[in-house]
């Protein structure tokens, strides 16, 4: 039985956790749809909020690891703790020197590298490849969600416009996810060859737990950042748009007959380059020909015959 402050505590639990789910079908999604994009107000809202919302979709995991980075070091760095990793029974482990009755979070001194409390907290190579993972996988649902509400709320949004910007950007993450987990192993493997060598003090212990998320972190935001100006420099997504734009009008056998009439036009086109460039060392041949010929009948007409 269940004393009366256990009580009062679940019924506080169930209070606190209740939620409202609202099922609509198809045709009333696509009517409350209709009705939002049918008031000027939310139209001019979106566009007011439209660029910081976008840039909190892309960055947002970013500065989720940030404050993941902050945890870990104030979990770490207050205790004074130091980090290597080491083999135990063939399976490679995290040590953890220091103090761990000042740790909050990481209080034993010895973690294998894929426990489930070491990969949450981002510490060590699986826990940053795992803060890239997740990171990525979380920035494309945000993208995602981001661009669809895009759609809707724009009257002069094209199904073009949507698949071009969402196949951009979730290239554009993949590589960012991939340059990220190449770097925490990177880092991974620097900080390994520290501890291994005479490298043990507070710089190499730092190296082997934090560094990979640091990496996942820098690189993550550098890679993320080039390319958008690449892409706003040179209009990557507006091309892949514009493709998917004349797909649409001339079918896919239309783009084909298209792009093959202009590699037939273009072969042309060179073989009468070719064909003129003949031609053309073929006449001065001839005119250079006739010359020394005409020169040398000349002479042969205009001197003195010994």
């Amino acid at each position: 039985m269940l004393t009366e402050a256990e009580k009062r505590e679940m019924r506080q639990m169930i209070s606190t956790n209740q939620h409202e789910v609202y099922i609509l079908s198809l045709e009333e999604m696509d009517h409350v749809f209709a009705a939002g994009k049918s008031k000027p107000w939310i139209r001019e809202k979106w566009q007011e909020y439209k660029t910081k919302v976008e840039f909190s979709t892309n960055y947002y995991s970013s500065g989720k690891d940030v404050l993941l980075l902050n945890k870990l070091l104030a979990d770490m760095g207050y205790s004074g703790a130091r980090a290597y990793v080491k083999t135990y029974g063939g399976k490679p482990h995290i040590i953890l020197k220091g103090h761990p009755g000042l740790r909050k979070i990481l209080t034993a001194t010895k973690y294998g590298v894929q426990n489930a409390k070491v990969v949450k907290m981002g510490l060590g190579k699986h826990g940053g490849i795992s803060a890239a993972k997740g990171g990525g996988i979380l920035t494309i649902v945000l993208v995602t969600v981001y661009r669809v509400v895009d759609y809707f709320v724009r009257d002069d949004a094209t199904l073009s416009q949507l698949f071009g910007a969402l196949a951009t950007d979730i290239v554009k993450i993949g590589i960012a996810t991939g340059a990220s987990i190449a770097a925490a192993t990177g880092v991974s493997m620097l900080g390994a060859a520290m501890t291994s060598g005479v490298a043990t003090g507070a710089l190499a212990g730092m190296v082997v737990a934090i560094g990979p998320l640091v990496a996942v972190i820098a690189v993550g935001l550098f890679v993320s950042v080039m390319l958008t100006n690449l892409d706003e420099r040179y209009g990557l997504t507006d091309k892949v748009i514009a493709a998917l734009d004349e797909l649409s009008e001339k079918g896919i056998s239309g783009v084909l007959e298209e792009k093959k009439q202009a590699v037939i036009n273009r072969s042309r086109q060179f073989g009468n380059d070719v064909a003129e460039s003949v031609i053309d060392y073929a006449v001065d041949k001839v005119e250079q020909i006739i010359g020394r010929a005409t020169h040398n009948l000349f002479r042969k007409l205009t001197m003195p015959s010994i």
